[in-house]
């Protein structure tokens, strides 16, 4: 063994072995530019998932039915309505005005149809009540295939009722936006008839019943997202 200044060697040679052998150190360091990149990080993904929900949310697609003359076979001609149609979710929401309440073996019935080929999908019966609008809420068990429907019918049918058809009593019609139907029913210029001068007083009431309606399915949407949203959150 060799001493150097009264020290053995191989003393400081065993300190430096032991001094290799331990990992080294490494302190964790926290600094603004981690923060940042965690920050933007947690904005992108809340941003994806956001978006990808907003997609992904289903939104009604609203039809105004009234009644058009050569096709309401039934009904007073101020009667008028509103239908709220969610295809994906099989959720169907309408407002009328003015519908009649009928007898015990009567019953409403909404209807979509393809013009084309006189296929009708019955979405649902009810009943008229007896305030000047009435309510309903229908949810199918499935999703509404969207292919192909241009027209909302609402018709009176026999309770029972054997016929999967519509009835021939026709009350209301409506054409779902952007189909060739929407212009036929509703035409840029009606042209004047005597018909039409005699139905002249019941214009002002249509037009009443047409701003109530927008007004009651512009609210019922609006509920509807509040009570989607909140039951996200």
């Amino acid at each position: 063994m060799r001493w150097v200044d009264g020290e053995s060697v191989l003393s400081e040679t065993r300190e430096l072995r032991r001094d290799e052998q331990l990992p080294p150190v490494i302190e964790p360091v926290l600094t603004w530019w981690h923060v940042l990149g965690l920050a933007i990080t947690a904005a992108i993904a809340l941003w994806l998932w956001l978006a990808g929900r907003s997609h992904a949310e289903a939104f009604p697609v609203r039809v105004i039915l009234s009644h058009v003359p050569k096709v309401s076979t039934f009904g007073p001609a101020q009667a008028t309505g509103v239908v709220l149609i969610t295809f994906s979710e099989g959720d169907v929401r309408a407002d009328f005005v003015d519908l009649p309440v009928l007898g015990p073996s009567d019953r409403y019935a909404l209807w979509l149809r393809r013009s084309a080929t006189g296929e009708a999908l019955l979405l649902g019966k009810f009943d008229a009540k007896e305030l000047p609008v009435t309510h309903v809420d229908l949810l199918l068990s499935d999703a509404i295939p969207e292919s192909g429907w241009d027209t909302v019918l609402v018709t009176v049918e026999p309770e029972p009722d054997p016929d999967p058809a519509p009835d021939s009593r026709i009350v209301l019609v409506g054409a779902l936006p952007g189909t060739p139907v929407e212009l036929e029913l509703m035409p840029p210029t009606l042209p004047e008839t005597g018909a039409g001068r005699a139905l002249s007083g019941a214009g002002p009431l249509l037009a009443l019943n047409l701003t109530l309606l927008l007004a009651l399915g512009s609210f019922r949407a609006w509920r509807r997202n509040r009570g989607e949203a909140r039951d996200g959150t």
